[in-house]
């Protein structure tokens, strides 16, 4: 594992605008298109500077300037090189962990399970088989870690408080939010010790306590999970004290995590079956945790591929995933909840943690409103995740605790359709067909189902009252969509937007995109008269501009009102 040597100061920070892909280019995992975590206070913030104090103050409390800055996992980056804050590879001689020592070992420990993402998907089969974990726990560390070394700071007190923050609010999904609970009990831990740097024992110390904290972040821990595992292998540590290097922690931590991730498929046990072990994996939250301790004993030997600056970048299509082909029993667990709901609640003045787990806990247990609650609480934020079939309700639960008129985060994935995407039959492939077909293609039908090259979709406008410029809906991502109906929900922070038709130029330049297949043109309308809709008159107009021989390879179907075009129309 090489690093470039570090210089004074931090790597370039280069927060670029939000990312706003089209609909084709949504990452890898099937399951990230449904998640968003974006900032949607409408209040008028300053962002703060690199001389502030971070992402935590003094007291503790949250800056909202960072989190504006550093909530979002697709704002780019211009990391230039991952800076060299200490040589693991001198574990052997390494007494002490300080700030920049626990900043090289996340960097370590991330880039291995970060390796393993889509392996980490495909054995994800508890609670549901909904492919995420691997790109959950991603998610949780990614930007967190990053930080890390956009602000070096070599006191440990400092780091480990800003990536507790940080994962609190990166933190989605089951695996990601138990996962942000560690990091938030270990900061808490090295907190207590009350020194900038601290011997390699007192760390250890600091890590079976966290890993003891575990059990805490649900109401009812499970045996052969992310939660069980992690707590186990860190309180196997306590027979090995001391610890006087950082190498033979590491080993220890390593073998500790392998010993109790090969127990999980006799552990988890659902309705007695040992779910795991019929469908031939383990647990794939633990196996995550065990990556992370994997990553940072191959740093330490010297046997850690070499970490790099896109490792960081904004997620692509493309995957660097090193993992074989794995045959997984899909279908030994499943869920009565549809939707993984989650969300960050920055807490009231004299409202504590526990008031809100428990009203919860008791709309969960009382009136049945959803399963797998997890509680996070750091700092003066709370997270909250839950499966339901009603994310409103929970958000509804949770608003008066909040001290601002919107969630810091609301988070609604599908798990269902991301189960189907995962692991159900493959898209319709359209390249045979006999013509083209334009119409409301991508807003109205399944993802899952169609070829979107082979479905050419007419552009309808959003126009935002706030800046009057007209939104392209067909390149508008989930997150965006997220954002905007969290805003809604709220009349403090509600746009008011109206719709606008593309106009006949622009219709053409389609007609014409949507030829170069070769093949005829079926373009569906609900109306093609100009007193009804402005798109159906303009499409026709556009049509009329074209070639004859052009005009002859396009047909217009005019199927009137439908139940799926209403809403949106």
């Amino acid at each position: 594992m090489t690093f470039e040597e570090r210089k004074d100061g931090a790597a370039e920070d280069g927060e670029g605008d939000l990312m706003v892909t089209a609909r084709r280019d949504r990452r890898l995992s099937r399951a990230s298109v449904k998640f968003f975590q974006v900032e949607t206070s409408m209040r008028n913030l300053s962002i703060g500077s690199a001389s502030d104090g971070g992402l935590v103050d003094s007291e503790g409390k949250v800056r909202d300037e960072y989190i504006l800055q550093r909530q979002s996992v697709n704002r780019p980056t211009k990391l230039k090189k991952i800076p060299l804050l200490c040589d693991l590879t001198t574990s052997s001689q390494i007494t002490h962990v300080d700030g920049w020592v626990f900043a090289m070992l996340l960097v370590s420990g991330f880039a291995k399970m970060s390796s393993k993402t889509n392996e980490l998907n495909t054995i994800n089969v508890f609670p549901i088989a909904d492919g995420d974990t691997g790109a959950n726990m991603k998610v949780c560390l990614k930007l967190p870690v990053r930080n890390l070394l956009l602000k070096p700071n070599d006191n440990i007190m400092t780091v480990s408080r800003e990536l507790a923050a940080d994962v609190l609010l990166n933190g989605q999904g089951n695996s990601g939010t138990i996962l942000s609970h560690f990091f938030v009990e270990l900061a808490e831990a090295v907190r207590e010790v009350n020194k900038s740097d601290m011997s390699v024992d007192e760390f250890t110390s600091c890590l079976i306590k966290a890993g003891v904290a575990m059990d805490s972040s649900v109401p009812n821990p499970v045996q052969g999970t992310l939660i069980s595992v992690s707590r186990d292998a860190l309180l196997g540590l306590e027979k090995q004290r001391p610890f006087a290097t950082l190498d033979v922690l590491l080993k220890a931590m390593h073998k500790s995590c392998q010993i109790e991730l090969a127990k999980t498929p006799d552990q988890l046990i659902v309705d007695g079956v040992k779910v795991l072990e019929k469908a031939g994996v383990v647990d794939s939250g633990a196996q995550g945790f065990a990556y992370l301790a994997e990553g940072m004993y191959l740093a330490s030997i010297g046997e850690l591929p070499n970490v790099e600056p896109r490792l960081f970048h904004t997620a692509t299509l493309t995957t660097s995933d090193d993992s074989p082909p794995i045959s997984v029993d899909h279908t030994v667990c499943d869920s009565k909840y549809r939707y993984c709901t989650e969300a960050v609640v920055m807490l009231k003045e004299g409202v504590t943690p526990n008031v809100v787990f428990d009203s919860v806990q008791k709309a969960a247990s009382q009136e049945g409103i959803g399963d797998s609650s997890v509680f996070v609480k750091g700092f003066d934020m709370v997270k909250i995740h839950m499966h339901t079939n009603d994310p409103d309700q929970l958000f509804d639960i949770l608003q008066p605790f909040n001290r601002d008129p919107i969630l810091k985060k609301e988070k609604v994935e599908d798990m269902l359709d991301m189960r189907e995407s995962m692991h159900g039959d493959e898209t319709l492939d359209l390249a045979d067909a006999k013509f083209t077909i334009m119409g409301l293609c991508s807003y109205v039908l399944p993802k899952s189902t169609y070829d979107l090259d082979e479905l050419h979709t007419l552009p309808i406008f959003a126009v935002p009252s706030t800046t009057q410029e007209p939104i392209d809906m067909r390149f508008v991502s989930d997150e965006d969509v997220c954002v905007l109906l969290n805003q809604q929900r709220h009349k403090d922070t509600a746009i008011r937007y109206t719709t606008a038709a593309p106009n006949p130029m622009q219709l053409k330049i389609e007609i014409l995109a949507a030829l170069t297949k070769g093949k005829p043109l079926l373009v569906f309308l609900f109306s093609a008269d100009k007193r009804i809709s402005a798109t159906g008159r303009n499409t026709m107009v556009a049509i009329d501009m074209l070639e004859d021989e052009q005009k002859k390879l396009v047909k217009v179907f005019v199927h009137g009102w439908t139940f799926y075009e209403q809403p949106f129309l």
